[in-house]
């Protein structure tokens, strides 16, 4: 303790004594006093450490060989079974929690509505009211928090898994705005008429991407693409399984949606977090004594045995063509109807900044027009879309049951009705007409909300939508067949929630271009009996639909431009009697071995492509690999960098040259300064084949990834650039001139580069000049290709990037396919620099987005 009392009072003579001179002696001994001193505080600092701090640091040493061996036991075990489970039973909960949420919200939406009865006003309002706050906020959230969250998110995942990452898609900020925004999307209900199936899809890979990060940290390896790649698939089944608690239907569907080509090995990982997903699901209704047992989400009271009969596939079939023609209706307009709002520049930048105010203006109309007093009363507006599927799915004939209900119980809107069936019911109108004009209005409420930049999903819709197709279509059979269909001398009834069904798998399996929803419904039902006719009905309404549109998620990636192949036609021959010299490109950007800094310069300058072919000479063009933009911008700004020159000028000061300018020089103490008079310019020598100019010099201060060409403009000579550098401690102060300094790097540019300073790919990937476009086609989507060089016994002969690709798919399918005529004679422009030599076969460039 008196130690430490004599030490605190020299310290204080110390500070009360005049300051001396700071030599280089007195600065070590400081430094060594200091650490001394530090050494005896952190001493007595230790002596006098709490009793949780210590008890604490020894739990810590105790605990952490337990951890390094449970470590041990997970990675032993499998992490991936781990990742899997807690991904499914992550985002179970989730639904269920996003779930009850919303119904919460629309209980309290139809309170408000009901105890204001005898205020007409006041309820339209209400009404109103609710839906425009709720998708305001929604969009605010998409634009807000964050942009990415917009719209589903599958057409992104389906690019993700292409091989073109959209980071900013995969954020935790994302994941929130997207919850966000599709609670209030959702509890708008079925006035908006919006789903929840992609978003799920969307935050199941947000999440799966945000374990995965954890995953690794906590087994101590490194992030694997490849392993990436299989998490997203199996996020892709659990969102669509905690939707529909469906893990074999989610699987089958999000393969469809999501991948073109399947490895059969991720298998098992979908259906495991699929059924920890589904599982969960249905225990947590269990829990919430929303069930009585773990049980089907729609239950049904069909009849098992003989619900059909031959004689009725043919009508399963018509339901089938009218499901696929109308998709293809609902197809044409939606794409058109984006590409009108985002072509006509007016309306694209009004939607740009007001998408708020527009998604306010969408409710506003929708809820109107959904008004339960209004419009609505015919519609079934009070209905959920859950509410709306239990109805179709109900399994009893309309038509003939409102024969038995008197009118006094008709009168919409009724609160009171113990079966949502009775919704369907109207004084003034039968069952078939309301669902007439269901099934007509909804067309194009359902286009008109999909306009709306809001976190929501499509599929669901489209799911209730051909499910009220499937219905109407099988009450008109029920009136057209009152007593059923006879088959061998037996009368078997019509079920139109047979046909709901049917329409419901057929219409949104048209729309996403799968056939999986067919085992979606059964699961969802728990009936198998329908599964020949509902199969057949999915199957035609797919087949027309495929013939003639794009999927929904192929039209949005293509108002996007997003880079994705489209589908290739199948069964078409004449995909195989293209080859890829008939759609490649032959005028080559390239570097030839040897070349020198001016040339990466000319290439950067004419091209803006992400990578350039490297080959052996200018005669032979034998492709020895490929080098990236960046990396060659790179080696250029390092060239040409301020560093670089103020090196070369203090190492020939050193050798006792003259240098061009004034350099000062000063040391870090002040101690040594060194002048260097101006002499001579040595710049006046020849600069190597006279084809460097001052006004193609470039001065490059900036980063690697900066664009590093001049704007043109002509520059001053006798400007003169007073700045100061520090360089290995030393202050520099740089007097050089413009013209000087572009002297030298003409000089600098005429080096060649050095080989082993290059990061060459060895092997980019090549076709041959006979690869049929089906082989292209299957190549560049199996290994999420942008780009493949086209070779003739290993000379370069020309590029295929996605964009050509494309063209020559879409030509394929609508058969305007032309063949590219290859001219026989090559024809060499360009100067004696091989790099800047362009062999010409056809006038057209390489887009941007090809490398």
């Amino acid at each position: 303790m008196g130690l430490f009392r004599r030490d605190k009072k020299e310290s204080k003579e110390q500070e009360m004594a005049p300051a001396e001179p700071m030599t280089r002696d007195r600065r070590l001994e400081s430094k060594a006093e200091s650490e001394m001193t530090e050494g005896d505080f952190s001493y007595y600092g230790k002596e006098r450490e709490g009793l949780g701090r210590r008890v604490g640091r020894r739990l810590l040493g105790v605990l952490k060989p337990v951890g390094l061996s449970i470590r041990k036991q997970v990675v032993k075990f499998g992490e991936d079974w781990i990742f899997l489970f807690l991904l499914g039973i992550c985002m179970a909960t989730i639904s269920f929690s996003l779930d009850v949420i919303i119904s919460k919200f629309q209980r309290a939406n139809l309170w408000v509505y009901d105890t204001l009865e005898s205020y007409r006003y006041l309820q339209y309002f209400s009404w109103v009211l609710y839906h425009v706050l709720l998708m305001m906020v929604s969009a605010g959230v998409a634009k807000y928090i964050s942009p990415q969250a917009a719209g589903s998110g599958i057409p992104e995942l389906k690019v993700t898994l292409r091989g073109v990452v959209l980071a900013e898609f995969f954020t935790f900020k994302t994941f929130i705005a997207k919850y966000i925004g599709v609670i209030c999307t959702l509890a708008a209900g079925s006035t908006i008429f919006l789903g929840k199936v992609g978003p799920f899809v969307h935050i199941s890979a947000i999440l799966a991407t945000l374990l995965g990060k954890i995953m690794v940290k906590f087994s101590g390896t490194k992030e694997n693409h490849a392993r990436k790649y299989e998490m997203l698939i199996a996020a892709a089944a659990v969102g669509v399984a905690c939707c529909f608690v469906a893990p074999v239907g989610g699987v089958l569907f999000s393969v469809e949606t999501t991948a073109t080509h399947f490895a059969v090995r991720n298998y098992w990982r979908g259906f495991f977090a699929a059924t920890c997903s589904a599982l969960m699901f249905r225990l947590l209704a269990v829990v919430n004594k929303e069930r009585e047992t773990v049980a089907v989400l729609f239950s049904t009271s069909w009849r098992v045995e003989f619900p059909f009969d031959l004689p009725e596939f043919l009508s399963y079939a018509l339901l089938g063509v009218v499901c696929g023609c109308l998709c293809c209706a609902y197809l044409f307009c939606h794409r058109n109807l984006l590409l009108f709002l985002e072509n006509t520049a007016s309306i694209k930048k009004f939607l740009t900044n007001n998408k708020i105010l527009y998604a306010g203006f969408v409710a506003l109309v929708l809820s109107s027009i959904t008004f339960p007093h209004g419009l609505g009363q015919y519609i079934g507006s009070r209905l959920s879309m859950k509410e709306h599927l239990e109805t179709f799915f109900n399994n009893v004939t309309w038509g003939i049951e409102e024969l038995s209900v008197t009118n006094s119980t008709r009168q919409p809107p009724n609160p009171t009705y113990n079966d949502t069936w009775l919704q369907w019911t109207h004084p003034g109108l039968s069952s078939l007409e309301m669902l007439t004009f269901f099934v007509v209005l909804k067309f194009f409420l359902l286009l008109f909300a999909t306009t709306m930049t809001v976190p929501a999903g499509y599929f669901l819709p489209v799911f209730v939508y051909g499910a009220g197709l499937g219905r109407l279509y099988g009450e008109i059979m029920a009136k057209i067949f009152p007593e059923g269909i006879i088959s061998e001398g037996i009368n078997i009834k019509i079920t139109p929630s047979g046909y709901a069904l049917a329409g419901a798998a057929a219409f949104s399996g048209a729309v996403t271009h799968t056939i999986s929803t067919a085992v979606l419904v059964f699961e969802l039902t728990g009936q198998m009996s329908h599964i020949l006719p509902v199969l057949i009905a999915v199957l035609i309404a797919n087949a027309i639909s495929q013939r003639s549109q794009p999927s929904f998620f192929d039209g949005i990636i293509i108002v996007k431009k997003l880079p994705y192949l489209p589908k290739l036609t199948f069964g078409k021959t004449g995909a195989h009697d293209i080859y890829a010299e008939d759609f490649m490109i032959t005028d080559l950007k390239y570097l030839v071995k040897g070349f020198k800094y001016k040339d990466i310069r000319d290439l950067l300058k004419a091209s803006d492509l992400k990578q350039f072919p490297l080959v052996d000479s200018q005669g032979t063009k034998i492709l020895l690999g490929s080098i990236k933009r960046k990396h060659l911008a790179k080696l250029l700004s390092e060239q040409l960098s301020t560093e670089r020159r103020l090196q070369y000028l203090l190492d020939q000061s050193t050798a006792g040259t003259n240098v061009s300018n004034d350099l000062t020089i000063q040391s870090e103490n002040g101690a040594t300064i060194q002048r260097l008079q101006q002499g001579e310019n040595p710049a006046n020598t020849e600069l190597g084949d006279g084809t460097c100019s001052t006004d193609d010099t470039i001065l490059s201060d900036s980063e690697a990834h900066a664009r590093i060409f001049r704007d043109g403009k002509r520059r001053k000579t006798s400007k003169k650039r007073f700045q100061y550098y520090t360089m290995d401690g030393r202050e520099v102060y740089d007097s050089q001139t413009v013209r000087e300094v572009e002297e030298w790097e003409c000089r600098q540019l005429q080096e060649t580069v050095r080989m082993e300073e290059l990061i060459i790919d060895p092997a980019p990937y090549r076709l041959v000049e006979k690869e049929t476009l089906y082989q292209c086609y299957d190549l560049f989507n199996l290994l999420g290709l942008r780009t493949a060089y086209v070779t003739s016994t290993g000379r370069l002969v020309g590029v295929v990037s996605l964009k050509e690709l494309k063209d020559a798919v879409h030509g394929s399918v609508k058969g305007t396919f032309t063949r590219r005529e290859i001219p026989k004679e090559i024809v060499v422009e360009g100067t004696q620099d091989p790099a800047r030599t362009t062999l010409v076969r056809r006038t057209s460039q390489i887009p941007e987005s090809s490398a």
